[in-house]
């Protein structure tokens, strides 16, 4: 009988290590600063595109990105020069370029200035 119940305390001890092992992976796997889904814009894709389209005369989509709260539209035209068209996800108006792309606009031109 004290055998019997040696094996039956060592089956335990090994399926709670296991238990604990397996919590500790799955509190491994769950990380806090994971990037959460973004919120559904109130102006959807396809609204968007036609804002956009609205601003190159015979153009068409060429991308659709949403980046935080702004559309960002590709649409080439009809001599097939591509333009960035911004529009806002909530009001769905047309906005100015994001303030990093107009930085990297402005850092551009002083590159070139210095050469």
């Amino acid at each position: 009988m004290r055998r019997k119940t040696v094996i039956a305390t060592g089956v335990l001890a090994a399926a709670l290590a296991t238990g604990a092992a397996g919590v500790g992976i799955a509190n491994a796997d769950s990380d806090d600063s994971a990037e959460k889904a973004p919120t559904r814009p109130t102006v959807l894709v396809d609204a968007a595109q036609r804002t956009a389209l609205g601003q190159v005369a015979g153009g068409w989509v060429v991308s659709s990105d949403l980046e935080g709260t702004t559309w960002e539209i590709e649409v080439a035209g009809a001599d097939g020069a591509v333009k960035e068209v911004y529009v806002d996800a909530a009001k769905g108006t047309v906005v100015q370029a994001p303030a990093d792309e107009a930085d990297d606009a402005d850092d551009a031109a002083d590159d070139a200035d210095d050469d």
